[in-house]
């Protein structure tokens, strides 16, 4: 049945990308649906760790590194036209909702869905199934394989590394580390993304 759900969750997760990048379907409804029924999915098979102080902190703190390395990484790249276009049509979604829903569907939904899925669910049994390091290297390249369907370097970017770095976070603590890497850098991401232009998001 678990085998039966991640399977399919997978295929859902590739065939979300597909369907936004096709012009299908919009990305925050395409999203927001996708990353409910998955998170939702996976808390009712997989119980995820209980609630841990220690694991919020290290998690907090990887997610500004991690905000702080994309402003570097994205200084260098996007002086890539194809990596700028990336960056530019990734943010520039934002202004396709209003904000206070763009919040609600980022931070509310879609981030605490991806998290239940992948690393509270897919992660530990893969690592059970196999082994610790088998387990998060076998979900990375999941993890990087389902985004590679978006065609979108940025999105690519984030999964080669924040990817990694969540799969290690979840092989700690299954959920609140990598729960709270992933909004701290999500939010501050939206509140100020890293691109020339940009301005302050506003709720």
């Amino acid at each position: 049945m678990i085998a039966a759900v991640i399977v399919a969750g997978v295929i859902a997760h590739a065939t979300m990308w597909w369907l936004v990048t096709s012009g299908r379907v919009s990305f925050w409804r395409a999203t927001s649906v996708t990353f409910l029924i998955l998170g939702l999915a996976a808390a009712l098979l997989r119980d995820p760790d209980p609630f841990d102080l220690a694991a919020l902190a290290i998690g907090a703190v990887s997610g500004v590194a991690l905000y702080a390395g994309t402003w570097i990484a994205v200084g260098v790249l996007v002086r890539s036209s194809s990596f700028a276009a990336s960056v530019s049509g990734l943010y520039g979604r934002s202004g396709e909702r209003s904000m206070s829903l763009v919040w609600v569907l980022t931070v509310a939904v879609a981030v605490p869905g991806e998290e239940l899925f992948w690393r509270a669910l897919v992660l530990p049994e893969l690592q059970d199934a196999t082994s610790v390091i088998i387990g998060a290297s076998l979900v990375w390249l999941g993890y990087l394989a389902v985004n590679a369907v978006s065609r979108n370097l940025a999105i690519i970017a984030a999964a080669i590394v924040c990817g990694g770095v969540w799969t290690i976070l979840g092989s700690i603590d299954a959920f609140t580390a990598p729960l709270a890497s992933h909004l701290v850098w999500t939010s501050l991401m939206l509140a100020w993304p890293p691109v020339g232009d940009r301005a302050k998001v506003s709720t």
